[in-house]
């Protein structure tokens, strides 16, 4: 039913498993448990994905039915291939942004609204059985380092122990081991496009303490409206401050307030939905 259009060359300078290897992991994953037909960089069904555009995307693309074409959300609005995209919208059905803010942020650069759609690929099913023991994982990325170092004196005043997972230098199977083994979650992390990482830990039920942002600090100005690490999130998920005085005030009720974020993934990111949204995308 679909053709997905990719290379794994887009991400073969990592190391580790990073977002744009786990969007093509994740959406292959979806697509087999809900049986649906695909092929890989071949032009068999009547449906063509293609999931990043670059030179290589491109040439492709020019051989495709453009109608049958939605593009993203590995796009960089910024090159040759994304500007050609802003100016030519009548050659694809429509583009792939992965949350709310990229999609503001894509309307604000000119690129035709109507032809913009936003699609979360679907986020694994993780069950784990805890020990029932408080023990955090702090999950840190593109952020200062004194936010990191307030976070853990924090936790170390108060007596809690705590697991550190930096960007890009952990394993997948490391990562999912402390999944199990931690109970909740801060995070200290800039602007995500989606952030799968952080709706794993959803997945798994894990609450979240947020260190949000209220700008985008590498890159100011690229994103409106105010970036977030969040774009997928309600109060059943866990809770979000931003600065440093914020943390004491909101821990307390962190702790003591019961979360569900696995419901929410169920509901709103799950396979399934993610693969029924992808449909009605080419379908509409």
């Amino acid at each position: 039913m679909i053709n997905l259009w990719y290379s794994e060359n887009y991400w073969a300078h990592s190391a580790t498993c990073n977002g744009p290897k786990k969007v093509v992991m994740n959406l292959i994953e979806s697509l087999e448990e809900c049986k649906i037909p695909y092929a890989v960089n071949e032009d068999k069904y009547k449906y063509n994905y293609l999931i990043q555009y670059n030179q290589d995307m491109y040439s492709k693309h020019e051989n495709l039915e453009h109608e049958s074409c939605i593009i993203g959300p590995q796009i960089w609005p910024f090159d040759s291939y994304g500007q050609f995209l802003k100016d030519n919208p009548q050659y694809y059905r429509k583009l792939i942004v992965p949350g709310e803010s990229v999609y503001q942020s894509f309307i604000d650069q000119g690129y035709q609204k109507d032809k913009l759609v936003k699609w979360p690929v679907g986020i694994k099913d993780i069950n784990f059985e805890r020990s029932g023991k408080v023990k955090f994982l702090v999950y840190f990325k593109r952020r200062k380092q004194k936010e990191l170092q307030h976070v853990i004196s924090f936790l170390s005043e108060n007596n809690h122990q705590y697991h550190i997972f930096k960007y890009g230098s952990y394993s997948q199977d490391e990562f999912y081991e402390q999944l199990q083994d931690c109970s909740h979650a801060i995070i200290i992390d800039g602007p995500e496009s989606q952030g799968i990482a952080i709706q794993e830990m959803m997945s798994s039920n894990m609450p979240l303490l947020i260190w949000d942002n209220k700008e985008w600090e590498e890159m100011p100005g690229l994103m409106n409206p105010v970036p977030t690490t969040v774009n997928y999130w309600s109060e059943e998920c866990g809770e979000k401050f931003y600065d440093e005085e914020e943390l004491e005030l909101i821990f307390n009720k962190f702790m003591t307030n019961k979360y569900s974020p696995k419901n929410y993934v169920n509901r709103e990111l799950s396979y399934k939905v993610s693969v029924e949204k992808l449909l009605k995308i080419f379908e509409s």
